[in-house]
């Protein structure tokens, strides 16, 4: 069996004045909620399916706060290969409410959608999810201290994350504030 290229990749201006890193919110979802996902002939998901009374989570930090991306993986001995989707959320809880929805991640398997400084939405661990490998916080030595829960979450995937455009960014952006639950 032969795996094939189909097409090539090209540059523009554009794409040279990307900024690196994402805004402010990250919406996760419960991965054992999500029934499916819809894409556009363009490969972009244009529609999110969940169980009834299921949907997104906002998990607003400050901006550049959140991380993600993803790596390659080759196995040796076997030959399979898939992507290591991993997102790190920096965050700030202020009561013990939003103690417990950080201590239900630790144990949860989620989808993460993270908004980039270019407008643009990627959804990662679309297919299997992504598990909590880490998390620290401490109080610092002194003022200037990081003083944000780092939470690291990873999860193997076929695919690399995954676009979201609904027709432009606002409209995207608004589709996606309608899932919060």
């Amino acid at each position: 069996m032969a795996c094939l290229i189909t097409d090539g990749v090209g540059i523009t201006c554009d794409a040279l004045r990307r900024v690196g890193g994402v805004n402010k919110r990250a919406y996760l979802f419960n991965s054992e909620e999500k029934t499916d996902i819809v894409t556009d002939a363009n490969g972009y998901v244009i529609d999110i399916n969940f169980e009834s009374y299921d949907g997104l989570y906002k998990f607003t930090s400050r901006k550049q706060a959140h991380s993600g991306g993803y790596t390659a993986q080759v196995q040796s001995p076997g030959g399979n290969k898939f992507f290591n989707h991993d997102v790190i959320l920096k965050l700030f809880p202020e009561d013990p409410t939003e103690d417990a929805v950080l201590e239900s991640l630790l144990v949860g398997c989620v989808g993460v959608i993270l908004e980039d400084n270019n407008q643009q939405f990627f959804l990662y661990g679309n297919q299997n999810g992504l598990d909590q490998i880490d998390g620290t916080q401490n109080t610092g030595q002194e003022q200037a201290s990081d003083i944000a829960y780092s939470l690291t979450l990873q999860g193997q995937e076929p695919e690399m994350p995954k676009r979201i455009l609904i027709t432009d960014y606002e409209t995207t952006k608004n589709y996606l504030d309608t899932l919060v639950v």
